[in-house]
């Protein structure tokens, strides 16, 4: 009996759904993922994406609600999909880079955070610097960086200590700026790598 009312409840909540217009799909979307129920967010949102095929802001929504999932392959794809059809959507680059550096792949995540800063005109860019600056220091430790993205990354732990001087973090990141400053070789060619 408990199946069968199951069943009809979740009947009819899908059709209640179907007769929803896309907005109101995506709402319902965003209310599931605000309460951490990632795979009905995914639900509303593909129903949603039916409605509006070519609403590219949903494809990062439904990105997101695949990385939230640890899809995180799955999430790169429709993350591409929509940078490709709308490369002025600053949050795309934003998930895109979140999603690169779970996949491991610092560089493109660099690139991704780099772009949101361009696009993205609205409040501060200090948690970009910081995604930028942590990306760039795996890659320091692993495998190493060139001259230019060792000062390319000591620019954004800069940035981070000209907006918020008084973060927690600000005495780790002057710490780790002057290790790197005395422990960079003068000649370097090709990469250098920072021992711990």
């Amino acid at each position: 009996m408990k199946k069968i009312i199951l069943f009809i409840s979740l009947s009819l909540g899908i059709t209640l759904a179907y007769s929803q217009d896309g907005v109101n799909l995506i709402a319902l979307g965003n209310k599931e993922m605000n309460e951490g129920n990632f795979k009905q967010a995914e639900t509303y949102y593909t129903m949603a994406l039916i409605k509006e095929p070519q609403n590219w802001h949903l494809y990062t929504l439904l990105g997101f609600s695949f990385h939230k999932q640890k899809y995180f392959n799955k999430a790169d794809s429709f993350y591409n999909i929509s940078i490709l059809n709308d490369s002025n959507q600053s949050k795309a680059y934003w998930y895109k880079g979140m999603n690169l550096i779970k996949l491991k792949k610092d560089s493109l995540a660099i690139l991704n955070y780099k772009k949101f800063i361009l696009i993205e005109k609205s409040g501060s860019h200090i948690e970009a610097y910081k995604q930028i600056s942590k990306s760039y220091e795996r890659i320091l430790r692993r495998t190493g960086l060139t001259n230019i993205e060792i000062d390319d990354l000591l620019h954004h732990l800069n940035q981070i200590l000209i907006l918020d001087p008084s973060a927690p973090e600000a005495p780790q990141i002057h710490n780790f700026i002057e290790s790197i400053k005395s422990k960079r070789p003068s000649n370097v060619v090709g990469k250098w790598k920072l021992e711990s």
